[in-house]
């Protein structure tokens, strides 16, 4: 969802990110290629971690995690909460192994 207000936008950005295996050997390259310049063009800028946002006027991100079936008993995916806050994104991006 995209919101215009005056010139300023606002939007609600969801990344769907594969946590298996098979993704490993390319998470770096795909979070610094494609993740973080989309998270800086949202922001609006680069990531600050002093930056926290707000949660009300401000573009939310939201990381979700989808595993292999085979997991099980492990839940199959792993949704974190919207966060106004890119590095506190990019935190998760970086637990995902």
């Amino acid at each position: 969802m995209v919101v215009a207000d005056q010139g300023n936008w606002v939007a609600d950005v969801v990344v769907v990110i594969e946590g298996t295996a098979n993704i490993s050997p390319y998470i770096e390259s795909l979070k610094n290629n494609y993740i973080v310049p989309t998270l800086e063009h949202f922001n609006g800028g680069p990531s600050d971690d002093r930056d926290c946002g707000c949660d009300y006027n401000s573009t939310l991100y939201t990381l979700v995690v989808f595993m292999a079936a085979d997991c099980a008993p492990e839940p199959s995916t792993t949704c974190f909460s919207p966060t106004p806050s890119t590095s506190k994104f990019i935190s998760w991006l970086d637990k995902v192994s």
